[in-house]
């Protein structure tokens, strides 16, 4: 990635600057194409609330706040590590609240990562006097903590008092609701997968069928409890966040001996074996249920700067992906098709500042051009099967523009995807067109599917 000591602030200040001179960019556009075209792109792009969330998230992102309830032994600290994909050697105990609720800032070289509320679960809670409970006191610290999100934390191998886990993240949640007029996102994370029958096969890869039938059994089990129970979630996982550590010289090291090692070491730990599985699956699901758009953007940034950028810009295709279909829904033919070609430019100029470049307009089109996107050479047919599928609205009204917005949604991300793998990963031109054309093959294939079962 081109200039990696680049500050991924940096990167975002770009896209930002990009994203303000968008209307300014529209304006520019040949007098050919009527002023209304233009208003209609400014207010469909500019306007459109996930891109406005995105970019206000971009504004103010700070540090997400994640409350974690879970008993000893069920691995809170993997699971963190597991997230942010590097051991988190900084961890400052910034206040101690209780014998059983402690508060950490996790850092990674200086830059906060998340807040955490680490609670060992009310089972295993003491109160201070007779006079408050355990469970008033961990309530009073959660209101004070404003979590953005909760994760009850299991284990896939003990299923040693999970009702009574589940009862107690349900009153929680209730009480959080009452006082705060809002409800708290919880996330179910099952944890250890890797030590699931057979153990011997931790490698998330090569796990048999028996091993991943009995992940999923585990998922349905507790799912029953968490519904019989009456508990609220947003998702519920089930994860391994299993990973061995070893020094930058290539000395492997467990977990229990790594406090020991030189602060040097600590800072730089790399990983040896990476055994975590679903774990960017959680990523997407804890980014979902985060409602506040700077906790949200502050969660992405808790990864690998490489890792940031591609979420962002993963993120970015979705959203211009729905703006292509929600425009391609016109019913006049031919008309979107290069309202539909500025859409996707501003998308690859918006990621290419992810990678700490700018390009212009025309420069993104001929990308886009050179990919076989829109009008090129090998989109030609798309586009005739596209505008030509509207006429089909005389005959049964609305089923042209349904064709016509699922092809738009599948070229647009990927455009979006293919500018990811030339700008960001900087892979060769020709290794991108082939994987825009592998791309383009499995779309058409869903699109024929769409068609078949309309």
């Amino acid at each position: 990635m081109q200039d990696n000591n680049m500050k991924i602030e940096q990167r975002l200040q770009n896209m930002e600057n990009f994203y303000v001179k968008i209307s300014e960019v529209i304006e520019k556009l040949p007098d050919a194409i009527p002023e209304k075209t233009k208003e209609m792109l400014k207010n469909t792009i500019l306007g459109d609330k996930d891109l406005k969330s995105l970019m206000e998230g971009i504004k103010s992102h700070r540090p997400p706040r994640i409350f974690l309830v879970g008993r000893t032994g069920v691995g809170k600290s993997s699971l963190i590590n597991a997230l942010c994909g590097a051991y988190v050697a900084g961890v400052s105990d910034i206040r101690s609240c209780t014998e059983s609720t402690q508060t950490y800032e996790c850092k990674d070289k200086g830059r906060t990562l998340m807040e955490i509320l680490d609670t060992r679960g009310i089972a295993e809670s003491e109160s201070l006097n007779e006079t408050i409970s355990a469970e008033e006191m961990l309530i009073e610290q959660i209101n004070e903590f404003s979590p953005d999100v909760a994760i009850l934390m299991l284990s896939c191998t003990h299923r040693d008092g999970i009702n009574s886990d589940v009862e107690f993240m349900k009153k929680v949640s209730e009480e959080y609701a009452a006082i705060n007029k809002m409800r708290l996102p919880i996330v179910v994370v099952i944890n250890k997968c890797d030590q699931m029958p057979p153990a011997r096969q931790y490698d998330p890869e090569k796990y048999p069928e028996s091993k991943i039938h009995k992940i999923n059994d585990t998922v349905q089990y507790y799912k029953g409890i968490i519904v019989k129970k009456g508990l609220k979630i947003d998702n519920i996982i089930a994860v391994s966040s299993l990973i061995d550590w070893q020094t930058p010289d290539g000395m492997e090291i467990d977990a229990d001996s790594i406090e020991n090692l030189p602060q040097a070491d600590i800072d730089n730990l790399q990983i040896a074996f990476d055994g975590r599985y679903k774990i960017d699956k959680l990523k997407d699901i804890l980014e979902e249920a985060i409602v506040d758009a700077s906790a949200k953007m502050g969660f992405r940034m808790s990864y690998r700067l490489d890792e940031v950028v591609k979420r962002i810009a993963k993120k970015l295709t979705s959203i211009f992906s729905g703006i292509s279909a929600t425009v391609a829904l016109t019913p006049i033919p031919v008309s979107d098709i290069y309202i539909l070609l500025v859409i996707q430019s501003v998308l690859v100029c918006l990621i290419v500042s992810l990678s700490g470049r700018d390009i212009s307009l025309d420069t993104a089109k001929k990308f886009i051009l050179s990919m076989g996107g829109v009008t090129g050479a090998g989109y030609v047919f798309k586009l005739v099967a596209q505008q030509s599928s509207k006429f089909l609205n005389a005959v049964f009204p609305g089923s042209g523009s349904a064709v016509s917005s699922a092809i738009a949604y599948a070229g647009t991300t990927a455009i979006g995807n293919a500018a990811v793998v030339y700008y960001i990963e900087e892979e060769k031109m020709s290794e991108v067109k082939k994987k825009f054309k592998a791309e383009r093959q499995k779309s058409k294939k869903t699109n024929k599917h769409f068609e078949k079962t309309k």
